[in-house]
């Protein structure tokens, strides 16, 4: 295919992140760049600082080739409050147009844009592309969470839900206006079969399901004495960490393990009371935030990564870059995550919320650590299978040529 010019459009974009989104929105740029395409990423960094308090040094052009440029904010720090308020940032749209004017993309790839731009727009000289990230055309908090952590399964009274989060009122949803209406020319992708069907449902149409996929971490070489469980991401609630440390504790007299958190978060302080309570404070640490790149050569010693969600979980990078360095994960049955860890990826799945199945799986990783090697290389193959730069680029630049035709 001929070089093409990619316009990427994104609240975040690393190092100015807070998730998975942004990371899989570099790891996509940077995959075009290297197959000799042309890409330029349009993002916000203001939401970062607004919530992070300060504002990395931002290149021009990114390490892997990427163009960058960011949104100039009209009202400082109040600017993603009325995004959220009335849908559109007070200039974005203008500087959106600006950019596509000056670079003529062939594709335009709109990401999460919540307090940012708030919807995507449709431009009739391009090919429009929506990912869906995550539930944001369906639900204003984006995550199917209601205040108590409980799952919301039916919309309802959706502003004063926003109101008890503490979050802004999103105006322009009010009045019945909970469903993103989007462009019909849009081209819109989910990364699981789960949150299609949830889309779906609202009246959202999906195009296709195209699986997410990570850089390659490179296969690790385990010790022989794979004695630890290892979790890497967020510290909160949905994330399923007091289930962890219930079934580690069930299970501890009946397993060798060890267990290491990586990641930062609201839990901490919760986690860590929690973790003296139940007498773990010689069996599990919590290491607070490592990048992967700083702590994947520590981990040599453990058996599995552990993902015990307990939220609508889409298609999380972090099992997947799991999958890469040849981790079997044990993970829950729930959202998108069962089709990533399938059974050809030599990991199992369990019921969410529930410590004693937990325990169960961990117990039997303890006791069948001779299989390990298997599981790892069904791991390995998995992601090369599935999840690879190369398996990637090829379906997604198939939509792409498809679309253009």
């Amino acid at each position: 295919m001929e070089s093409l010019k990619f316009l990427m459009v994104s609240t975040h974009y690393p190092p100015a992140h807070l998730g998975g989104d942004a990371i899989f929105v570099e790891y996509l740029s940077n995959e075009l760049v290297r197959a000799g395409h042309e890409v330029e990423v349009f993002h916000n960094p203001h939401v970062y600082a607004l919530m992070r308090g300060h504002l990395p040094n931002l290149d021009r052009v990114t390490p892997g080739g990427v163009h960058r440029t960011t949104y100039q904010s009209t009202f400082g720090r109040t600017d993603p409050v009325l995004s959220l308020m009335f849908g559109r940032g007070p200039s974005s749209v203008r500087q959106f147009r600006d950019i596509a004017s000056r670079l003529k993309p062939d594709v335009i790839h709109w990401h999460n844009t919540k307090g940012f731009i708030g919807r995507p727009v449709a431009t009739p000289d391009a090919l429009s592309i929506y990912t869906a990230h995550d539930y944001f055309v369906v639900c204003p908090r984006s995550n199917l969470l209601r205040p108590g952590k409980k799952t919301c399964e039916h919309a309802f009274l959706c502003q004063s839900c926003l109101l008890r989060w503490a979050k802004p009122p999103q105006l322009w949803r009010a009045c019945g206006m909970r469903v993103v209406k989007l462009p019909k020319e849009l081209v819109v992708i989910s990364p699981s079969e789960f949150l299609a069907k949830r889309l779906q449902r609202d009246g959202i149409k999906v195009d296709y399901v195209l699986r997410n996929f990570a850089t390659d971490r490179g296969l690790i070489s385990p010790r022989s004495d794979a004695i630890r469980l290892v979790y890497l991401g967020t510290l909160e609630r949905t994330k399923g960490l007091m289930t962890l440390l219930e079934a580690f504790n069930i299970s501890k007299d009946c397993q060798g393990f060890s267990l290491s958190i990586f990641g930062g978060g609201p839990q901490r302080m919760e986690l860590e009371s929690r973790i003296k309570t139940l007498g773990l404070e010689g069996r599990v640490k919590l290491h607070g935030f490592v990048p992967l790149d700083r702590i994947k050569d520590t981990l040599s010693d453990a058996a599995a990564i552990v993902m015990p969600s307990e939220s609508y979980e889409n298609a999380p990078l972090s099992a997947i870059e799991a999958l890469s360095m040849g981790f079997p994960l044990i993970g829950t049955d729930v959202g998108g995550i069962p089709e990533i860890l399938g059974p050809e990826s030599g990991s199992v799945l369990v019921p969410p919320g529930s410590p004693t199945r937990l325990a169960e799986e961990i117990v039997n990783f303890w006791n069948n650590r001779g299989m390990l090697s298997e599981h790892r290389g069904k791991a390995r193959a998995a992601y090369d299978s599935f999840y690879s730069p190369e398996a990637h680029l090829k379906a997604y630049l198939r939509i792409v040529r498809d679309r253009l035709a």
